[in-house]
């Protein structure tokens, strides 16, 4: 875990854009961080009195993380347009060409380093789970850290789409519910793949000949069943077995795609969450309706028999 140290260094970076805006006593106001893509926006306040627009001739601003002023607004809320411009790695204002308000909000947009947030943003990884014949529960825990000392800095953060993967089994669904003459098809089209690599001529001929009675037993191709668990591991119909207590929503949902045996051995279940400083932390379950799942192939294998 960071030390209060290290959560000071991932701010050292915004402090120095704050250092450019002293002569306008600047005043963080709200962060705002999408943890998945790293994009971040920033509001600062300033207040630019018109002696200060008379005496700075102009303030430049290095583009720190590749930061650009996106947003500039005065205190009657209208937007004011085209008085910063980009010059040589910097943003430029002169403060003479501002309109007669005093009072501003500056709207810079960013990307974040990926290590920044990690020190930002703890995650338990959702090793964890319990299990019943009907269901399997993972645990969840995301948590923004150090909040006190953020609070010092911003009145406002807000770390959205805080992303845990979880790795939810699937394996034995699949192996108890599907009927032997379908494995053995799987089976020998395994081997005939396996043999397919290899130098092994006679190998190669005995899976040919496995595979040709194998089949010619089956009313099922194996192209039938590979499109099975093809269209059973498809997120959008994944989603039907997952419950998530809130805060958390579902993210992305795959197959795993590299499994050694006859069936995929997990989905990979992304678990969302949108964090600030009222409320920094998100804990609950995902659940897998393991049983509702296994009836839901049982019934799709059914109809490839008719």
């Amino acid at each position: 875990m960071p030390s209060p140290s290290d959560i000071e260094k991932v701010f050292e970076w915004i402090n120095k854009v704050k250092k450019f805006f002293e002569p306008f006593k600047p005043e963080f106001r709200d962060m705002r961080i999408n943890y998945r893509t790293s994009k971040s926006e920033i509001s600062l306040a300033l207040h630019i009195s018109n002696s200060l627009k008379r005496r700075i001739a102009k303030v430049e601003i290095p583009a720190y993380q590749n930061f650009v002023v996106s947003e500039m607004i005065d205190e009657s809320f209208s937007r004011v347009q085209s008085v910063w411009r980009f010059d040589h790695g910097k943003w430029i204002l002169s403060p003479s060409i501002l309109p007669a308000s005093e009072k501003y909000l500056v709207k810079l947009k960013g990307e974040v380093p990926r290590e920044i947030l990690l020190n930002m943003v703890r995650i338990q990884p959702a090793q964890n789970r319990d299990q019943t014949p009907e269901l399997d529960k993972y645990w969840l825990d995301s948590m923004i850290r150090d909040v006190d000392f953020i609070e010092q800095i911003y009145k406002k953060l807000e770390i959205d789409e805080v992303n845990l993967a979880v790795h939810v089994g699937v394996q034995r669904c699949f192996s108890t519910t599907f009927p032997k003459e379908m494995k053995e098809v799987l089976e020998a089209s395994q081997r005939w793949t396996r043999a397919g690599y290899g130098r092994d001529r006679s190998e190669i001929q005995r899976a040919w000949s496995n595979l040709r009675k194998v089949t010619g037993a089956s009313k099922i191709q194996v192209g039938d069943i590979i499109q099975a668990i093809y269209e059973l591991t498809l997120g959008n119909i994944f989603a039907e077995y997952l419950l998530l207590d809130l805060p958390y929503s579902l993210g992305e949902i795959k197959r795993e795609e590299r499994f050694m045996g006859l069936f995929p051995e997990k989905m990979s279940v992304e678990a969302c969450a949108d964090l600030n400083l009222k409320q920094p932390f998100a804990t609950g379950y995902l659940t897998f309706k393991k049983k509702e799942y296994m009836k839901k192939i049982e019934d799709f294998l059914s109809g490839l028999r008719k």
